[in-house]
């Protein structure tokens, strides 16, 4: 059970009764019928991450100058999980970073890069940070970056409530006998997050005026002597009191610079940290794949993974081949035959249009063959032959010539009384005048 702190600081009390939490109707109430809530968003509604990373191994990445004499790359591996502090990014890009100063004294990259999750003091929601490149105050406060999480601090020391108390302590106030560092916070945020084996990195607790941070940052005679009186109750007080604490809850701290003036935890080689973190991982990239997607009955029978060869297109086959071995190996499936591809169709040749000069029609002129028109005899029937008439077909481009067959039709002429004595004369129109009547030819032909 969580115990209430003594001397909680006041500034976020009163951020988290006044800030955002009547926009969201939370009630505040002085006596918490439920776990105490540790982490909290920018409206302080609570964020329960407690035991988020139950089970792994945290490295915190401290500002001493013995982290440049690390291989850094080792902590990138995988099951490895860095804790930064300050303005560590600025060598090494951890996975959880806290602070606990001004926001605006730190690299703004850190307050914008979403991969980090930022785990600060519920004060600094509403405080702007600062632009480290133009070098000026930005508009935007820490609750507008992303992956922001707030906590609640105390600056009254107590061992033996150290890791149970509903507030994170970080030292003591001045009244209290002064020092506070954001080494407990951080600490404290492992043991919460369910980190129960932590390795310390560039926790050298020694500045002077020339060696200060494993980054280029100026520090003055008087911040080097307020940050070396901190580290001295970090050595003499705070840690060798919470050291029985840690080992009653299980909780188990190294330490991996063997020059650190930081003396109450057991020194581990960095190298053997980063073997013992990462273990039971393994080599990622030896890790077998082949037969995980199997059914279980099958599954423990192809323990021993088969060559290439007899893997039948590097999934699992469902009829298996005993071996002389006992173990049951996917049978090769027999590649298939390609189909041949059918040959495409030839498109048919469009017909070429005939641009050559267009063929003359060829036109026969047909001379009709009219007899020579004689007079008539005065005989009792007289036939009049009409003349034979040929009809011109023209057939189009296909050069084909139709000739018709000639048309020739008769008629009769009826009877004509004529007197003896009178003559019948033709003219050119070809009528017949008697007894001063005029009977033409059209009377005469049949159409």
């Amino acid at each position: 059970m969580r115990e209430r702190s003594l001397k909680t600081d006041r500034r976020d009390e009163i951020a988290s009764r006044h800030s955002r939490m009547r926009q969201l109707g939370v009630t505040v109430s002085s006596e918490y019928y439920q776990p105490s809530p540790m982490f909290f968003t920018r409206e302080m509604a609570q964020l329960n991450i407690v035991g988020m990373y139950r089970g792994g191994t945290a490295f915190v990445v401290s500002n001493g100058p013995s982290l440049k004499t690390l291989d850094l790359n080792l902590l990138k591996k995988p099951g490895v999980i860095t804790y930064g502090l300050n303005n560590g990014p600025k060598t090494f890009r951890p996975n959880i970073w806290s602070c606990v100063d001004d926001p605006q004294r730190f690299l703004k990259s850190i307050w914008l890069d979403p991969a980090i999750q930022k785990i600060v003091p519920v004060d600094h929601f509403e405080r702007f940070i600062f632009d480290s490149n133009k070098w000026e105050t930005m508009k935007t406060r820490v609750g507008d970056c992303p992956n922001v999480i707030g906590f609640k601090r105390n600056q009254k020391f107590m061992p033996g409530r150290w890791l149970w108390e509903d507030s994170f302590n970080w030292g003591n106030h001045k009244e209290y006998g002064g020092g506070r560092t954001i080494l407990l916070p951080v600490i404290r945020t492992c043991f919460l997050l369910g980190f129960r084996k932590v390795y310390l990195v560039g926790v050298d607790l020694n500045m002077n005026g020339k060696d200060t941070y494993h980054f280029d940052e100026q520090r003055d005679k008087g911040a080097v002597s307020g940050n070396m009186a901190t580290y001295k109750k970090m050595n003499e007080v705070f840690f060798p009191q919470l050291k029985p604490e840690f080992d009653a809850a299980g909780f188990e701290i190294f330490n991996c610079n063997p020059t650190s003036a930081l003396t109450t935890f057991p020194y581990v080689p960095y190298e053997d940290a980063i073997k013992d973190a990462t273990s039971e991982i393994g080599d990622t990239t030896k890790e077998r794949v082949w037969g995980m997607y199997a059914k279980p009955e099958d599954k423990m029978k192809m323990k021993k993974e088969p060559p290439d060869h007899l893997k039948p297109n590097k999934s699992v086959d469902v009829i298996a081949k005993q071996k002389d071995d006992g173990l049951v190996y996917p049978s090769p499936i027999q590649p298939v035959q390609p189909v041949q591809p059918v040959q495409p169709v030839q498109p048919v040749q469009p017909v070429q249009p005939d641009n050559s000069t267009p063929k003359q029609e060829k036109r026969v002129k047909i001379i009709p063959n009219i007899p020579e028109m004689k007079p008539l005899t005065p005989v009792d029937q007289q036939q009049v032959v009409v003349p034979e008439v040929q009809q011109q077909v023209v057939v189009p481009e296909v050069q084909q010539q139709v000739v018709v067959p000639e048309v020739q039709q008769q008629m009769v002429a009826p009877e004509i009384q004529l007197p003896p004595r009178n003559t019948i004369n033709i003219n050119k129109n070809a009528s017949c005048v008697a007894n001063n009547s005029e009977i033409s030819t059209s009377t005469l032909r049949k159409r």
